[in-house]
């Protein structure tokens, strides 16, 4: 008696991990995600691991928590449906927005920065700003739309790329001075084992 019922609960939790999985990837179609904020996004959220086959079932939930706070409806009403091209236009910048505050978490766990903190992201991003708001800056990365988003985003990666470049020569490791990013990334996490 006892057998089937270990059975049943396995067969439970592996139905109970393709639900969350199939909500995950629902979610990052809802949000407008392209693949790199997504693996950020799950990096972020999900201890370093970047794909949901590797995660645990807690780190899936905090995953989909994470992704409803950011606008996802787990059911959606139906009269929002053909509303698409706005929500879209709105999902860009939120989806950049979370992509610099993944970045942002990486790099202090990473330790290329001592503070982690929002407010710590908030004041680089006032500095980034400047020139493009008429010498105030953006106060707040919630703040950031458009271009602004962009060129923030972009400045963030290039120096993500300048901390996991020189750590890793810092380690002994050659790499090319023109790795892209994305590579780049996949040889500093391969290479230092911080985000297995």
């Amino acid at each position: 008696m006892k057998q089937p019922a270990k059975k049943g609960r396995v067969y439970d939790a592996v139905q109970a991990r393709r639900l969350l999985v199939t909500k995950i990837h629902i979610a990052r179609n809802q949000l407008g995600m392209d693949d790199d904020s997504y693996r950020a996004n799950l990096a972020h959220y999900a201890n370093g691991k970047n794909s949901c086959n590797d995660m645990t079932i807690p780190e899936l939930h905090a995953v989909l928590a994470a992704f409803e706070k950011l606008g996802f409806k787990a059911k959606p009403p139906a009269k929002k449906q053909p509303a698409a091209p706005k929500s879209s236009k709105v999902a860009a910048p939120t989806d950049e927005r979370s992509v610099i505050r993944a970045i942002w978490s990486f790099m202090h766990g990473a330790g290329f920065i001592r503070d982690g903190s929002e407010a710590a992201l908030n004041a680089w991003v006032a500095r980034q700003t400047t020139q493009s708001s008429n010498g105030t800056g953006i106060a707040s990365v919630q703040w950031l739309t458009g271009t602004d988003a962009v060129h923030v985003l972009e400045a963030l990666k290039k120096w993500c790329r300048r901390s996991m470049y020189s750590d890793l020569q810092k380690r002994g490791h050659d790499v090319w001075p023109n790795i892209g990013y994305q590579e780049l990334l996949k040889k500093w996490e391969r290479l230092a084992g911080t985000m297995v």
